[in-house]
């Protein structure tokens, strides 16, 4: 989709300023320095948290939009972190990653997600 819009240019005349010129913003469409507006920057990150890189590429040019795998991943970083919280009820695994080398898995027991995992030969010391 391309979208044709006339926006003003505006001028700075004080010579000591770093921005000659300043364009009109049009609130919900254009934001500073975007490419894309935030309705396709939502869309994006929804299918790039569900799909990630190549998938949500794939998916992306279904619904016409081009993007490579790398910019899918590069929005969904941007995405910012959900705050923590603190689990209310914490399970804990331990098992062998390889011969000699044990991992502690930190669970979330109430939302089933992982939070930590440490990779350590002395986590699984004390496992029979």
């Amino acid at each position: 989709m391309l979208i044709e819009l006339s926006v003003r240019r505006l001028y700075c005349e004080n010579a000591a300023c770093g921005k000659v010129t300043f364009v009109e913003q049009v609130p919900g469409l254009t934001v500073r320095y975007q490419r894309r507006t935030p309705l396709l920057r939502h869309m994006v990150e929804a299918v790039g948290v569900l799909l990630a890189g190549r998938g949500g590429a794939r998916m992306l040019r279904v619904l016409g939009v081009a993007l490579s795998r790398c910019t899918v991943l590069s929005q969904l970083m941007r995405i910012p972190l959900p705050p923590l919280q603190t689990p209310r009820v914490l399970g804990v695994d331990d098992f062998a990653l390889y011969r000699d080398t044990y991992g502690t898995l930190l669970v979330d027991a109430t939302t089933r997600l992982p939070l930590t995992l440490w990779e350590d030969e002395v986590a699984g010391a004390g496992v029979a």
